[in-house]
């Protein structure tokens, strides 16, 4: 009998938990009164927590025209709710390093997931979504629920994933989840990011990436990393037919109207900024 999308959060109580400072963070950023000295005080007494901002506020990835030298200059120039995005996508990692997963590769992972919240961003940008960093937050963790269900459910896990490969062409590896669980990873994923307090628009986002039709506050949002996720795929197979990857639903192609030169060009941007994206995030602390 598999575990309920309940247990599986509740059990995951003692391994996943983002770092004190990133929930101070997040309460502070909802709490009107706070200032952006207030923030850069908080961020600032975190030193390594401090450089990876201020390196990834002033690498390519974020392209300010200006050199970001202080975190209060930062959350001036940034805004509190992007830098707090910013926060979450460089203390993410550390917030699953104890979650074992013998079945997976977690270098393939979170290569994956940054190649999602890359094309996201970028993606975002390119249709002049506002605050295109939550984006990117929103691809990084689109899958965080895979981590918890090959955890805790190994077995069904690898079941899961011998179905789909034995059906290729009908069976998606999240509907293989639902068919041995009940569930999928998207599920267990927007009711983990749920439980821990992110914003609504995050857990809209990573509950519904393979449903994209679903209704959402934030349908739009929830498109670009249901396709982010298709590209990524792309960008790391290195190429630029669809057919290689996770299906698009067509009337989500139809509603965003991309070129295959506009995939090609996200392609070829995530992957000029992959290498240093992820050593910005993951490298340790």
């Amino acid at each position: 009998m598999s575990l309920s999308i309940e247990q599986l959060v509740n059990e995951s109580a003692g391994l996943v938990s983002l770092p004190a400072v990133t929930v101070r963070l997040n309460a502070m950023v909802k709490d009107p009164a706070s200032k952006a000295s207030d923030i850069g005080r908080l961020i600032s007494q975190d030193p390594a927590l401090t450089i990876r901002l201020l390196q990834l506020a002033n690498s390519p990835f974020y392209g300010l025209s200006h050199r970001i030298d202080t975190i209060t200059r930062a959350v001036t120039v940034i805004g509190m709710e992007q830098t707090r995005d910013l926060v979450l996508a460089t203390t993410v990692g550390q917030a699953f390093d104890d979650i074992p997963n013998e079945l997976m590769s977690m270098e393939a992972f979170w290569r994956h997931s940054i190649y999602c919240g890359l094309i996201a961003r970028l993606l975002a940008d390119d249709l002049r979504l506002p605050h295109s960093e939550s984006m990117f937050v929103a691809g990084l963790l689109h899958d965080i629920g895979r981590l918890l269900i090959f955890n805790r459910e190994p077995g069904e896990a690898h079941a899961a994933f011998l179905l789909s490969l034995q059906n290729l062409n009908t069976l998606p590896p999240h509907q293989a989840e639902r068919t041995v669980l009940g569930y999928d990873h998207a599920q267990v994923g927007g009711a983990l990011a749920a439980h821990l307090s992110l914003p609504e628009k995050l857990q809209d986002c990573i509950r519904h990436h393979h449903e994209p039709l679903s209704p959402t506050e934030y349908p739009v949002e929830v498109a670009v990393v249901h396709i982010a996720n298709t590209v990524a795929h792309m960008a790391e197979l290195d190429t630029q037919d669809p057919f290689d990857a996770p299906p698009v639903h067509p009337e989500i192609w139809t509603r965003m109207a991309l070129s295959s030169e506009t995939i090609r060009n996200l392609i070829e941007r995530a992957q000029q900024q992959v290498v240093e994206v992820e050593s910005l995030l993951l490298h340790e602390s």
